[in-house]
């Protein structure tokens, strides 16, 4: 699943699994998985017979992602069924180890999350103690009517009407599933209310900016201020949001000051071998000053795109240089980045205009 795949930044500490279906009969696979806690868990559900199938189907997705990771990180192969999978107090899944011969802490180091829907189950697991992942998808297939009225706020519902009208059923669910993903990922879910979790912007391409609000805040209050970023993508019938965040640092949402700052830095890098005599600074001009030539800018947006996992229309901003025949400042361009990753420019400049 290429479009699943793509939602996670190029990391080989991170690993996604998607399953349609079973690998056989539903108890076949629960004795060959399972641990024997969750063994336990399996014959004592009391759900319905499609809910007890997908829990099952989830814990298949799961236990491959990790595996996967633990072989191609630490070079670890681990049978399914020593691979527990238990929830903590919110509900949020953890990883443990259950086989007898010790392993390696780094086991129990992997964090993940699970989703399922429609008959299909998505897990996501990244082998880093310190970062929290949020994982979400939801089936086109599946009409609900009228549900932005209670899943979405007024200035939300605004953003979805400003979408072309063909879309706007699609990105109501991706929309929803990136609130899922942020809640799952900080381990809550949404128990502080559907519209603590609120949509900022959309970037149709694959963003969904988040912030929190009321009893959300009052849950995290480090994140007063600030923003998380949701990858979000849609393959088949299907919509995937998804986030990757470390504990103790938003990283998804730079301010203005650390644009300018990796702007200047790799300006610097660029125009080291071309002989400038003079320091890079926020005014200084790309084509003018710093000698740029087309396929320069070119190669600096498309590192820029890289660096922030934001694709931005710089090939409107360089068209609309070249069609009024002037030069762009580091300061503007700093101003163009920090509008598309969801900021406010500090000034109103024509790189603004390129929406």
């Amino acid at each position: 699943m290429n479009a699943f795949a793509n939602l996670v930044h190029d990391s080989s500490a991170i690993q996604a699994c998607h399953l349609d279906a079973l690998p056989g009969e539903p108890d076949v696979v629960a004795n060959l998985i399972l641990s024997p806690g969750e063994q336990n868990h399996w014959r004592s559900m009391r759900a319905v017979e499609k809910r007890r199938h997908e829990w099952l189907l989830g814990r298949c997705a799961a236990k491959q992602a990790v595996q996967s990771l633990l072989e191609k990180e630490m070079d670890l192969c681990l049978p399914s069924a020593e691979i527990e999978i238990a929830p903590d107090p919110y509900g949020r899944p953890q990883v443990q180890y259950c086989g007898a011969v010790p392993w390696p802490a780094a086991v129990s180091q992997a964090a993940l999350s699970i989703a399922h829907s429609h008959g299909t189950a998505v897990a996501l697991a990244v082998l880093d103690p310190g970062a929290r992942v949020g994982i979400d998808l939801e089936s086109l297939t599946r009409r609900r009517q009228d549900f932005e009225a209670i899943a979405f706020s007024p200035d939300e519902r605004r953003l979805l009407s400003a979408l072309p009208a063909d879309l706007t059923e699609e990105w109501a669910l991706r929309m929803w599933c990136a609130k899922e993903a942020v809640g799952k990922a900080l381990g809550r879910g949404l128990s502080a209310g559907l519209l603590a979790f609120h949509i900022a912007r959309v970037e149709i391409a694959r963003i969904i900016e988040v912030g929190l609000r009321d009893g959300a805040l009052v849950q995290f209050p480090q994140f007063e201020g600030k923003s998380l970023l949701v990858y979000t993508a849609r393959e088949s019938d299907f919509v995937f949001s998804a986030i990757i965040y470390q504990q103790g640092a938003v990283r998804m949402r730079p301010s203005r000051q650390e644009i300018q700052d990796y702007l200047l830095q790799k300006m610097g890098e660029l125009t080291e071998d071309w002989d400038y005599p003079d320091p890079v600074h926020p005014e200084s001009r790309l084509f003018t000053e710093l000698g740029f030539e087309s396929l320069d800018a070119v190669v600096l947006c498309t590192a820029i795109q890289e660096h922030y996992h934001t694709p931005m229309p710089f090939a409107e901003l360089l068209a609309e240089i070249g069609q009024q025949q002037r030069d762009l400042s580091i300061k503007e361009l700093t101003d163009f980045v920090d509008t598309h990753l969801g900021g406010t420019a500090e000034n109103g400049s024509a790189t603004r205009r390129v929406q």
